[in-house]
């Protein structure tokens, strides 16, 4: 397993057009998360903290970092920047490995300029961790956001990376621009049943709700191999649920329909 994500909460701060299911306002309870950090461990070591909720917002956000130092997890926090300021060590912790900044979430949404400045503080940080600031749909960002990129460009410029729209700007800090894309639904047109996906076999994801599920675009759990407030993570890995897919997976196979109606997953086909 190369990593887990674990969805800390549904809830967020914005109401982006780009996130297709309703947020909520559910909060996973401490005790839950440390139990659920303890059961991945001997699996993975790499984690994340969202499906669809921004987890930033959750109170026990710090202790939970804490808790993340502790169990020698390593983590990638995908945040949409705007609570960065209640978090001024966020970048000492250890488990820190990498920070993901969604700043294509602010498109067309007020901010104040402290929102920048916060971005360029991480951008000058001198901690050994990676920065990574996102943008979806580079010709629809409003002025601010294209006038952000121009200050970006011009203050450090842009350096091509092997990874398709990757670039650096400086040590440890990148810009990366991706596709928008659907999230899968079951009512969504069939795609097809055949062809290449990380799920199941590389990452597998827990909601607030405790379910566990194939992958992080599927946030309501139709593809449901157990509850870890039912079932050890070992046990619901040993099952024959998650082995069928399993198996599914690794003869690039999709017995699910949420699977067969997906479309993000064919851009890894080869």
């Amino acid at each position: 397993m190369k990593r887990v994500y674990l969805e800390i909460t549904d809830a967020c701060n914005l109401n982006c057009p780009f996130c297709s299911y309703p947020k909520g306002n559910t909060f996973m309870e401490y005790a839950d998360i440390e139990h659920h950090v303890r059961q991945i461990r001997p699996f993975c070591s790499y984690l994340y903290l969202h499906m669809l909720g921004e987890p930033l917002l959750h109170p026990d956000f710090e202790r939970i970092l804490d808790l993340l130092d502790k169990e020698n997890m390593d983590l990638q926090l995908v945040t949409n920047g705007l609570l960065l300021n209640r978090y001024p060590d966020l970048l000492k912790h250890r488990c820190l490995r990498k920070l993901s900044v969604s700043l294509h979430s602010i498109n067309h949404v007020p901010v104040s300029e402290d929102y920048f400045r916060t971005i360029d503080g991480l951008i000058e940080n001198d901690q050994d961790r990676n920065i990574e600031l996102r943008f979806y749909g580079k010709q629809q960002l409003d002025e601010r956001l294209q006038a952000y990129l121009q200050h970006l460009e011009d203050a450090c410029g842009f350096t091509e990376t092997s990874k398709k729209g990757s670039y650096n700007l400086k040590n440890h800090v990148y810009v990366y621009f991706s596709d928008f894309f659907e999230w899968p639904q079951i009512d969504a047109p069939f795609v097809s049943d055949e062809g290449t996906c990380h799920g199941a076999t590389d990452m597998i994801a827990i909601n607030v709700h405790h379910d566990v599920t194939l992958c992080c675009l599927d946030p309501k759990a139709y593809n449901k191999i157990g509850n870890l407030k039912e079932k050890d993570l070992s046990k619901i890995l040993s099952s024959k649920t998650y082995l069928n897919y399993l198996a599914d997976f690794r003869r690039h196979y999709f017995s699910s329909e949420l699977c067969q109606r997906c479309s993000y997953r064919t851009r890894f086909n080869s």
